[in-house]
């Protein structure tokens, strides 16, 4: 079984990740902060990744009821 606990800390005391956030990132997601290029990753290299490539958000306001 894995450290969640661990896991979840290191989430948010190094990339500032919350919770809710954490348990909605895919594994994948978490191994390549983790070992991005074989090397840690930090806060900086979370945003910048964030920044290049932000979440597309569903635009719903064209719906028709």
């Amino acid at each position: 079984m894995l450290p969640w606990g661990p896991l979840l800390r290191t989430a948010h005391a190094v990339f500032g990740i919350l919770p809710e956030q954490f348990w909605a990132m895919p594994v994948r997601e978490w191994r390549l902060l983790q070992h991005p290029g074989g090397a840690h990753a930090n806060g900086a290299a979370l945003r910048a990744l964030m920044r290049e490539f932000p979440d597309m958000q569903e635009d719903k306001s064209d719906e028709h009821s």
